[in-house]
């Protein structure tokens, strides 16, 4: 799966799809997610750079324009496509690595992530949430395939995050070279996009569109972080299931 020109509309189709299908959105904290991450992640595994940067960020900011935050779509469209690109290009470097030091990066990369996943959710995504799928919003008419309250109890977030941990850590140990480095990858890629919206939102969509205080950009740094904490928890599993089930044992 080398990122040929024809799986690019697919691979764009995917990320769009995997944004909108599935929101849960905490309002008390502001915590948010979604399913984006996860599949830019599971295309950078599969794809060129280039191919994933593009998938990544034309479909992201697609989703942007379709569901009223057309003020991100322009910062969305780069920084997105930074993200997946920044993630196919790690690994295919760090592939290269001895396996010995990929797995124990991976593991520890792993490990990390899930604890800061299960933290987070814990304190953003617990509580009484709103669940959507497909909020689109266009020429101002709402429409929503699917809309719910739904309280989320915070011990669901723990335990996901141990599970993520034993996941991570088995697929790593019994996994093949080219699977090992997929967390740490993604979490170079998911780096890029925390730092993106919070420079898009301090210097551009606050204080220029928005007309808000600058300042409001560090507030959405937990939860960006967040997200691409999730992306990873969902992301590995995810790319190692579609490798193996493709037989693809390294990127080419």
């Amino acid at each position: 799966m080398n990122g040929k020109g024809y799986l690019l509309p697919l691979f764009i189709v995917l990320v769009f799809i995997a944004t909108i299908a599935l929101q849960i959105y905490t309002p008390a904290t502001k915590g948010y997610f979604n399913l984006g991450e996860t599949a830019i992640y599971t295309i950078a595994a599969l794809s060129t750079p280039l191919a994933s940067g593009i998938a990544a960020g034309v479909g992201s900011a697609l989703a942007d324009l379709v569901t009223g935050y057309w003020y991100f779509a322009p910062g969305t469209l780069v920084i997105k496509f930074v993200e997946g690109y920044v993630a196919s290009y790690a690994m295919r470097k760090l592939r290269k690595s001895p396996i010995w030091f990929n797995k124990a990066l991976s593991i520890s990369t792993g490990t990390i992530v899930g604890a800061l996943f299960g933290g987070i959710a814990w304190l953003t995504l617990s509580g009484t949430s709103e669940v959507s799928s497909f909020p689109l919003s266009i020429l101002g008419i709402q429409i929503t395939l699917m809309y719910s309250e739904i309280w989320i109890h915070p011990m669901i977030w723990i335990i996901l995050a141990a599970i993520s941990i034993a996941i991570v850590t088995y697929l790593t140990i019994r996994g093949r070279r080219g699977h090992a480095y997929l967390a740490t990858s993604m979490v170079l890629g998911g780096l890029c996009m925390v730092l993106g919206y919070f420079l898009y939102e301090y210097f551009f969509s606050n204080p220029v569109i928005l007309n808000l205080p600058p300042e409001g950009a560090f507030a959405e740094i937990p939860v960006n972080l967040g997200q691409m904490i999730a992306g990873v928890v969902f992301g590995v599993p995810t790319a190692n299931f579609v490798l193996e089930a493709l037989g693809v044992e390294d990127k080419g």
